[in-house]
């Protein structure tokens, strides 16, 4: 834990070092956010959609994937950008230092400009909970926190999966930010919009559906089953994969050379 808080430390004070960079930085991550907020409104009020969907439905599933993503981007940013270790070398020193080497890659990049991307989704997440859930119950409330978690584990193991990807091409390649980023944009709407081929990839191959999509049927009142309350924490498996294909990818590793 000590290590973490020294990781978190020296991170937030070089962050600091330029504060008017640093607080511009954080008012323009929070506003891309709602532009993107503000883009799903304006689509859905294109085409009529308001009539067919719960506006703090919508909020909710646009709020539970971006406060996930963005937790992610926040302390995770070591392996989005693992490439950049790859190619300046300082992966072959972190394999030689006594420490695990996920939190050495943890504590390379921590991104505190996304901050206001996770206090904004999280207004917005539990803004439209309380209004969109009639009467709140330990279950849902465990839900609402297992949306989270279950987001962060599998957007990390998404990331983890990414950085794998280095091992082989050195750079990283923009593919994975389609996998990453386009996940995130297909959770921002309500899955019943889309084709039954595309639901099908994002609820068995990226199980992004288990994230808002499903979880919020519970919330509404559309099932009682309550299998429904540990569902995100399928995601778990997804961070396992990725951390066993990083493992193997790592032993292949033979260091970029000088």
């Amino acid at each position: 834990m000590e290590l973490i808080k020294n990781y978190l430390a020296n991170h937030l004070k070089v962050s600091l070092e330029y504060r008017l960079s640093f607080i511009l930085s954080l008012i323009s991550q929070g506003l891309y956010m709602l532009i993107e907020l503000f883009a799903v409104y304006a689509l859905f009020s294109k085409f009529n959609l308001l009539k067919m969907y719960n506006i703090n439905e919508v909020l909710l599933s646009f709020s539970a994937i971006w406060l996930s993503f963005s937790f992610c981007e926040l302390f995770f940013r070591g392996f989005d950008n693992f490439s950049k270790l790859i190619i300046k070398g300082d992966f072959d020193i972190l394999l030689i230092r006594p420490r695990n080497i996920y939190l050495q890659i943890f504590g390379s990049d921590v991104c505190y400009e996304k901050l206001s991307r996770v206090l904004t989704a999280l207004g917005l997440f539990l803004y439209s909970s309380i209004n969109l859930i009639d009467k709140f119950s330990l279950g849902k409330v465990l839900l609402l926190f297992n949306m989270f978690l279950g987001g962060v584990m599998l957007f990390l193991g998404l990331f983890i999966m990414g950085a794998t990807m280095c091992f082989y091409t050195i750079q990283g390649l923009e593919v994975v930010n389609i996998i990453t980023n386009g996940a995130k944009q297909f959770a921002e709407y309500p899955i019943r919009i889309y084709r039954r081929a595309l639901r099908l990839v994002f609820t068995f191959v990226i199980p992004i559906t288990i994230i808002n999509y499903y979880p919020i049927n519970y919330l509404i009142g559309k099932t009682n089953n309550l299998l429904y309350i540990f569902l995100p924490l399928i995601s778990f498996i997804v961070l396992f994969i990725g951390t066993k294909i990083f493992n193997f990818g790592m032993s292949k590793y033979y260091s970029t050379g000088s």
